[in-house]
C-alpha cells in the first residue's frame, strides 16, 4: 500500500485537486494507494484549545459573510464543510495525527509518495510540522528505501532550510528509491544541496483530462453562472488587482467572477467559499482567466482558456517559470501589469493544439516514471 504525503487539506483548491489527480492516476496504473489526511500542529492545537468556540466562530463568521457584514476572507482555521465532503467522497483517505508516534505505527510494508505541491518549501512546512517531516523522518530506513517523491516542490529556486535541517534532510533523501521535483530549478537544488539526482515531473493535475474533471462536476450540484464571465482567481488580492480585474473584464464585456470568497461581495452567492466542483465549473465555463495562482494557470491550460498570470513573488515565481516554459507560454506571466497590456494578452490567441500535444508528452513521461517506481507497467 502506497501512502501519499502532501500538505494538509486547507481551503486550497489546487492542493486538494493535485491530491485527487495523483491518487486517481496511481489507481489507474493498478496500484493501491491512499492519501494521508491530517491537521497541522498549529491548527490541531488551536482547535483542541478552542473546542466549541472554534465551531461557533466558524458558523458565526459564515453567517456574517452571507449577510454581507464581514469584509475579510473566509477564515482559514477550519476547513470549509464543502471541502470536507469532497475529500471524503473523492479521495481514499487514512486519517493520522501529525505526531511522529502515530505516524510510526504505519505497517512495516508501507511505502510513501511525497508530493506534490510545495512540500519542501521551508516557510510553509514549518507552519505544518517540520521540514524533515516531509522527508519522512518518522519512517524507518526500509520504508524510505521503498518510497519516492512525485513532483515535490521547493516553491522557489532556493532551498529555505537551516544548516541543521539541510544535513538531516540530505541524509533522509539519499535513502529514497527515486526523487522527482515539479520545477526544473529543483533538479539543481537536489544535486547541489542534497547530493541527489532528481528528474522533473509535471504537476499531478496535468495527468488527468478535462473530461475527468467534468465528471467531478457532474457528480456534484453546481450552479451555472448566468452571464459570460472572466474567472478571477487572485490569492493575494490588493485594491490595484481588483481594479485591474474590473477594467479587463469591462474591456471584454465580461462579468469578473471571483473564485475566492469575499465578505463584501455584492452578491450573496459570492460571499461564501466555492465547493471544489463549483470552482472547477467556473474555470471550465469561463471565457478567460486572470490569476496569480500556480494552479489557476494549470487549470486554464487544462481547459484551454486564454489566461494571464500576475507575478506573485511572495509565493515563489520558480513554479510559474517552470510551468510556462514547458508550454512555451512565458509571455503570459506579467510582473507589473496594466489593463491595456493584460487585455492585449487575453486577446492574443494560444496555439492549443501545440499546448495539448506538450501536455500529452508530459503525461506520458509521468506515467512511465510512476509505472516504473510503482512496479507496474505504464499504461496511458
Amino acid at each position: 500500500m502506497h501512502r501519499i504525503l502532501a500538505h494538509p487539506f486547507y481551503h486550497n483548491f489546487g492542493g486538494i485537486l493535485q491530491a485527487f489527480a495523483l491518487q486517481k492516476t496511481i489507481l489507474r496504473l493498478g496500484s493501491n494507494c491512499c492519501t494521508i489526511d491530517y491537521l497541522p500542529l498549529q491548527e490541531s492545537e488551536w482547535i483542541s484549545l478552542q473546542g466549541i468556540r472554534a465551531k461557533f466562530k466558524y458558523w458565526f463568521t459564515l453567517t456574517r459573510m452571507i449577510l454581507g457584514n464581514q469584509s475579510e476572507y473566509f477564515p482559514r482555521y477550519l476547513v470549509p464543510k464543502r471541502h470536507h465532503f469532497f475529500k471524503r467522497r473523492f479521495l481514499n483517505l487514512v486519517s493520522l495525527d501529525t505526531l511522529h508516534q502515530r505516524m510510526q505505527k504505519c505497517p512495516d510494508d508501507t511505502s510513501y509518495i511525497v508530493g506534490s505541491d510545495q512540500v519542501w518549501r521551508g516557510v510553509y512546512a514549518r507552519e505544518i510540522q517540520t521540514l524533515p517531516f516531509f522527508f519522512l523522518d518518522f519512517a524507518t530506513k526500509e520504508q524510505r528505501q521503498r518510497s519516492f517523491t512525485y513532483a515535490a516542490s521547493f516553491g522557489s529556486d532556493e532551498w529555505e532550510g537551516s544548516p541543521t535541517e539541510t544535513k538531516e534532510c540530505a541524509r533522509l533523501l539519499q535513502e529514497f528509491k527515486a526523487v522527482s521535483v515539479r520545477e526544473h530549478s529543483g533538479i539543481n537544488i537536489c544535486r547541489e544541496v542534497f547530493g541527489v539526482e532528481a528528474v522533473q515531473m509535471p504537476d499531478p493535475t496535468l495527468l488527468l483530462e478535462p473530461e475527468d474533471y467534468s465528471r467531478v462536476i457532474r457528480r456534484w450540484w453546481t450552479r451555472r453562472i448566468p452571464q459570460r464571465f472572466m474567472a478571477v482567481y487572485i490569492l493575494d488580492e490588493t485594491e490595484e488587482k481588483k481594479q485591474l480585474a474590473q477594467a479587463v473584464a469591462d474591456a471584454a464585456l465580461l462579468y469578473p467572477q471571483q473564485l475566492t470568497a469575499h465578505g463584501d461581495a455584492p452578491r450573496a452567492m459570492d460571499r461564501i467559499p466555492l465547493s471544489v466542483p463549483q470552482w472547477l465549473r467556473c474555470m471550465r465555463d469561463s471565457e478567460c482567466v486572470l490569476t496569480d495562482s500556480f494552479h489557476g494557470c494549470v487549470f486554464a491550460i487544462i481547459f484551454n482558456k486564454p489566461f494571464v498570470c500576475l507575478g506573485n513573488e511572495e509565493r515563489g515565481t520558480a513554479r510559474f517559470d517552470s510551468l510556462l516554459d514547458t508550454f512555451g507560454l512565458q509571455e503570459r506571466l506579467i510582473s507589473t501589469p496594466n489593463p491595456e497590456q493584460v487585455t492585449q494578452l487575453m486577446n492574443t490567441p494560444i496555439d492549443w493544439e501545440r499546448v495539448n500535444n506538450i501536455k500529452q508528452r508530459e503525461k506520458q513521461r509521468a506515467y512511465e516514471f510512476l509505472g516504473e517506481h510503482l512496479q507496474h507497467p505504464a499504461n496511458v
